[in-house]
Order: structure tokens, then sequence, then C-alpha cells
């Protein structure tokens, strides 16, 4: 069983190609209804983004959400739990930090990778989306990254395998706790007189947190920063105060290779 999150489609390729390749069911965690899922048949692979040199904090939830009982079916059943992780550059000490989540019901992590993305966040200064070329180049590389994880599942190898970059003390341990406290304000999220009343961000949001209200969107507070409807409107009339009027936006293009089925 392959759980996923994604705001701008990153990890939903990563997930969905696994899927396909290792022949697992796919969830959207969003979408899980915890209190009814079964036992996965044999193994069980965490898909999603990095925030901030982070896990998001929905993801943290979600593992807690499954509870006690879920967990130790899991353990009696002998299950592998694997994890991937989608970054625009690194994951600094996320590894340990979804470690530590699982450690509390008893579960180690088989395996850990990180797959290099383009970037997509946008919110504070000196953040911006990957040029186009450094895109192209992410978005050609992928590919293999993720054929060689599903070959290693396959193997059911143990090991971690992810880039950390420079300082992942610092980018862990400081610069992610003040994201998770100051990096998402969902009052501040807004559209322009460009809105075309399209509906797309509304549609798009994975928390259900935007509606259209009177032919234009509103923002709830259940935001958890995804980007997701900031980055598909199609006019750039979705804005995050004064910080993205001139950032560029990200989506991934490639959805149909992520429905290729590798066993073919």
């Amino acid at each position: 069983m392959v759980f996923y999150f994604s705001g701008t489609g990153n990890s939903t390729f990563v997930a969905t190609t696994l899927s396909n390749f290792l022949g697992q069911n796919l969830k959207f965690i969003p979408e899980v209804e915890t209190d009814k899922l079964e036992t996965p048949e044999d193994r069980i692979v965490f898909v999603f983004p990095i925030y901030s040199w982070g896990v998001p904090p929905l993801i943290s939830k979600f593992i807690q959400d499954l509870g006690e009982d879920f967990w130790n079916r899991v353990k009696d059943s002998g299950i592998l739990v694997d994890c991937v992780m989608t970054c625009g550059d690194e994951v600094a000490l996320a590894p340990e930090m979804i470690g530590k989540e699982l450690k509390k019901f008893g579960i180690s992590l088989n395996s850990i990778w990180s797959v290099i993305m383009p970037n997509n966040y946008v919110l504070l200064p000196g953040f911006n989306v990957d040029p186009k070329e450094l895109e192209k180049k992410k978005l050609e590389s992928c590919e293999g990254r993720i054929l060689e994880i599903a070959q290693a599942l396959t193997r059911g190898e143990r090991r971690v395998d992810v880039v950390r970059g420079s300082i992942p003390w610092l980018k862990t341990k400081l610069v992610f706790p003040l994201f998770k406290k100051w990096g998402i304000f969902p009052k501040q999220w807004h559209y322009s007189e460009a809105c075309i009343s399209c509906g797309k961000c509304a549609a798009i949001c994975p928390m259900l947190n935007v509606s259209m209200k009177e032919g234009h969107p509103k923002w709830g507070i259940n935001c958890c920063s995804c980007l997701g409807c900031y980055h598909i409107c199609p006019v750039h009339a979705v804005e995050y105060g004064n910080e993205t009027k001139k950032k560029g936006q990200y989506i991934f293009p490639l959805k149909k290779i992520a429905e290729r089925n590798f066993h073919k």
C-alpha cells in the first residue's frame, strides 16, 4: 500500500509510478479513513514532500491517527515500512523525524529514499521555483531514480539513501520549527483582480480549504502550505501577501508518464 501526499504533483508522480511498479494500492492521505483501514498485505510505502527540511505536520498527524491497533497489526504481520521523500534539493534530518514518529508505535523503517524534484516553495523572501532549464534537468533525471527505488523496494533492501545537504541539524532543528509556527498564515491568501473565477484553486486543495464564494476563492484556516492553489492558477491571480507577486509557478507536467505500467 502506498500512502502519499502532494500539492503540486511531484509526490503524486512518484507515488503513482511506485504503485504501478510494485502493484500496490494507492491511498491519498487526506482521503484515508483511518478507522476503516485494513491491514496492508505485504508492505507500506510513504511518499510525501519535504517542507522546510522537515516532515509535513499532516504526515506526522496521519501516522498518529492510524493508531496503535493498526500499527500492531503491521508489526504482527511483519510488513515492511519504507519512505520516499521528494525534495527540491535536500532532506536534512527529515528521515530521523519520521523514524521517531513511527518508533512511538514500535515501527522501524526498512528504507528511506529521497527524490530530487523541481522546487515549488515561494512564500518567503529568497525562495522561488527553479529556472526552467534546471526544472527540465530534474524532471529528466527523476524517472531513473524512481525506477532505482522501485527495484530496491522489490528486493526488500534495507538502507538510507538520501541527500541531506549541509548543516542538516540547523535546518531541521531550527528552521523547520520556525516554519511550523510562522511559515503559513492562511489569512494572507487572497486573489487579485485578475481572477477569472475558474475554480481550479478550490478543486486542487487537498484539505478542502478553498471554497468559491460569489465566484471567487475564499480560504479557510485549514491550510497545510502545499501551495497547490497558488501554482494551479492559470492567470497568477492567487497571492500570498505581497510575497508571491513576482514569483514563478510550477505544476508537475508529465502526468502521462505516471500512468505507465512498468510491468509491460
